[in-house]
């Protein structure tokens, strides 16, 4: 039998052989035809600036600067352009934060377009413009001792011992529009000082005209307070002159409780009788009718105080119908007259409502009216003689 060469060949010999050729390359035979193919070379892949960049930092990797080469200077007049350089930290740990910083590397980045973050940021501290501008920002806050200049710490000293002062008369059980209207306004100038900061950063045009009429009208009230203070101390040091020996002593009245004077009617009273023991002619009126809360007559309670000091009791005249200082003055007139005592009067009050009771004494005709004022308590005085500007301001504008 004759061989076929078309024949497909035992599956031993294969389709396709490959040899090693000359020089190292692979062949492969299929048929006749042998093809040599080249070793493959291992393919590099070079990573752009950018994937350098965002590898993930190496935290053993100590930076370690280039050494610098001696070039030669370049002339002024064309100076080469420097490429453009960029401060790199180094990446942080949380066991690198206690050692010592390294220092930075500079690394020539041109490609690098976006400014470099700042670090501050991630580490969550703050500069201190910062949180000054944030202090700023906030509606409201208290200023440390060292910020606070030292006009304003003058002026809360002083007025905070003040308003201490204005506000005691209410632990012993006194109170009123004297205590209250003196204790708020010192009050109200030590928290102005306190927090002065706060309003000069909000003052704006809106705001600048209220608050510059609050200041006239402060200023006003300073002005108007400070002259009728003025008048007062005046009108208290009118003593009697030497020629004039025979008056009339009118004390004013004040609360009693049951039989015993109070403490404001107490000091009058001793007034009262320091000038009838120095004066043995001279003859007293004391005036006073009866409040709602009280037992017993303020005149009575006075003439009994006296008579047990020692003034004899035909030297002691009683008024028992006044409730006010208008009424008080009227009255006495007319048992002065009834009597025919002296008209030449000195009356005897506290020092700050001597003023008052000289403008109701002339007002029901006395014409020779002198003051025989006595001292004030010294945690009263602020209450009364605020008071007493309420009461003076009524009876200049009202007449009352």
């Amino acid at each position: 039998m004759q061989n076929n060469t078309n024949s497909p060949k035992p599956p031993s010999e294969g389709r396709f052989r490959s040899h090693s050729a000359q020089g190292g390359e692979n062949a492969v035979t299929q048929g006749r035809t042998q093809v040599i193919i080249p070793p493959r070379q291992p393919e590099v892949r070079q990573n752009s600036p950018q994937q350098e960049r965002r590898r993930a930092p190496d935290h053993n990797f100590r930076p370690v600067r280039p050494p610098q080469q001696h070039k030669e200077q370049p002339s002024h007049e064309n100076p080469p352009e420097s490429p453009r350089q960029v401060v790199v930290g180094l990446p942080k740990h949380e066991k690198q934060e206690k050692q010592q910083k390294q220092p930075p590397v500079i690394v020539d980045s041109p490609n690098i377009d976006s400014p470099v973050k700042d670090r501050s940021k991630k580490s969550g501290k703050k500069e201190p413009e910062a949180k000054n501008k944030e202090k700023d920002e906030r509606k409201f806050y208290f200023q440390r001792p060292r910020e606070i200049s030292a006009l304003r710490k003058m002026l809360m000293l002083v007025f905070g011992l003040l308003f201490g002062w204005c506000i005691a008369p209410v632990f012993f059980h006194i109170s009123g529009i004297g205590v209250i209207s003196s204790s708020a306004v010192m009050l109200g100038i030590f928290l102005t000082a306190m927090f002065w900061h706060l309003i000069d950063r909000n003052w704006t045009f809106k705001k600048s005209a209220a608050v510059s009429l609050a200041a006239l009208l402060f200023a006003a009230g300073v002005a108007a307070f400070g002259i009728v203070s003025g008048m007062m101390l005046k009108a208290s040091l009118t003593a009697v002159p030497s020629d004039c020996p025979n008056y009339t002593l009118v004390v004013l009245g004040c609360k009693a409780h049951g039989d015993k004077p109070s403490w404001m009617l107490n000091d009058r009273l001793e007034k009262a009788f320091s000038i009838l023991s120095e004066n043995p002619n001279v003859k007293c009126v004391v005036t006073g009718g009866m409040g709602d809360d009280e037992q017993f007559t303020e005149a009575f309670v006075m003439r009994k105080y006296l008579v047990e000091k020692g003034i004899s009791p035909d030297r002691i005249y009683m008024e028992e119908l006044s409730e006010s200082t208008e009424e008080n003055l009227l009255y006495s007139k007319s048992l002065i007259r009834l009597y025919g005592l002296s008209e030449n009067i000195v009356i005897v009050t506290d020092r700050f409502h001597e003023l008052r009771a000289r403008i109701w004494a002339e007002k029901s005709g006395f014409r020779n009216i002198y003051s025989g004022c006595c001292e004030t308590r010294l945690y009263l005085v602020t209450g009364y003689w605020f008071r007493e500007m309420f009461g003076l301001a009524r009876l200049y504008l009202f007449g009352i």
